[in-house]
């Protein structure tokens, strides 16, 4: 499992990267003579996946897991399995279309999962 999104696990993606965002105070800025002030307020996870060719089946299945809204997404990070509760940005799919086989296939799709 690289991906499970509930009780759903995602079609395998060909790139995963994790990014640690850190969440500074409301009060971060820069002083006069350039020093940074603020406080670290805490640390969340941005994941950027991209899939590769699949038919649409499996693209069925991440548009229905990847809702418009709140979700929970399970990846391996730092050495453990994690859960977080999350959102994605907007979901790109590139078509290829049908083919000989009958069925519906898809180039490669992408988006961004962030913790909420």
């Amino acid at each position: 499992m690289i991906l499970q999104c509930g009780n759903t696990e995602l079609p395998a993606p060909v790139s995963l990267k994790v990014d640690d965002e850190i969440i500074w105070s409301s009060a971060t800025g820069r002083a006069l003579d350039g020093t940074m002030l603020g406080d670290v307020v805490t640390e969340k996870k941005t994941l950027t996946i991209q899939w590769g060719i699949m038919p649409e089946s499996d693209m069925l299945t991440i548009k229905t897991c990847l809702i418009a809204g709140f979700f929970p997404i399970t990846f391996h990070d730092d050495g453990v399995d994690i859960t977080i509760s999350s959102y994605r940005s907007t979901l790109s799919k590139e078509v290829i279309g049908r083919l000989d086989d009958n069925i519906y296939w898809y180039r490669s799709a992408s988006t961004q999962i962030i913790q909420q």
